[in-house]
């Protein structure tokens, strides 16, 4: 009994410090940030079905397709808990997704595996791609643990962030026999379940300005965990990038 009354006694007294350590300081407590971060973009596929054709066609997709890069920006809200430990709150427009490997197609049209859409290009042989463009609003929430008393500090993060599919498009980008340019899209927002969920992990530096701003770069994983259709070969988009922010208080 005696020990346990030390060890509240103990917690009680540093959360305390940290309390009024920040208060003595004159620490704000509430900070508002804006962000960018540049995302290497692309997806895993699953077999839904357990067929043989479905395995085929995940063999196809991967030899054909392959990473682009995205972007997320958007501004976060932090509530300072302790001068170690905060809350992250965001809303960030986010661009994901994937393309296909540049090819000379030798048909009339592009044609979409993926979902049978035509790309008219009225030429009988083009080389580009497609690429498959997916824009979300992204609501972050993550908590931070800072590491160090001195201006430039790490920091580690771990969160989960609710997808909120805007539109997806798919784009054939390329260039006919004579070099002309060529671009059509078409819509495929329908064919895609509209909210997703990713848990997000970070760590990188924290540089404190002074008491009212701070800086942070960190590196950023995020994957999609909710299957993005009910078909027999499905995709869990993920996302690789270096975001950088910049909070002061309020």
């Amino acid at each position: 009994m005696k020990k346990l009354l030390a060890f509240v006694f103990i917690i009680t007294s540093v959360f305390a410090y940290a309390q009024d350590s920040t208060k003595t300081k004159k620490v704000s407590r509430f900070f508002i940030g804006i962000n960018f971060s540049p995302d290497y973009c692309f997806r895993t596929l699953k077999n839904n079905d357990g067929s043989s054709l479905s395995s085929e066609l995940i063999s196809i997709y991967n030899k054909v397709e392959t990473a682009k890069f995205g972007f997320s920006t958007g501004i976060n809200f932090c509530y300072l808990i302790t001068t170690h430990i905060s809350i992250d709150l965001g809303a960030q427009y986010s661009n994901k997704g994937f393309q296909e490997k540049d090819a000379e197609l030798t048909f009339g049209s592009a044609i979409d595996r993926r979902r049978g859409f035509v790309y008219n290009t009225n030429n009988s042989s083009v080389t580009g791609k497609i690429v498959y463009a997916y824009n979300y609003l992204d609501i972050p929430l993550k908590v931070n643990f800072v590491f160090g008393k001195k201006k430039v500090r790490f920091i580690s993060s771990l969160g989960l962030t609710t997808n909120l599919l805007i539109n997806s498009k798919n784009i054939f980008i390329g260039k006919d026999n004579t070099g002309k340019s060529i671009e059509n899209s078409s819509s495929t927002t329908s064919t895609y379940n509209r909210i997703n969920l990713s848990p997000n992990v970070s760590c990188g530096i924290d540089y404190k300005v002074n008491n009212k701003m701070f800086f942070r770069i960190e590196p950023t994983f995020r994957y999609g965990i909710l299957k993005m259709t009910d078909t027999p070969v499905t995709q869990y988009l993920w996302n690789a990038g270096l975001n950088i922010s910049y909070y002061f208080g309020l």
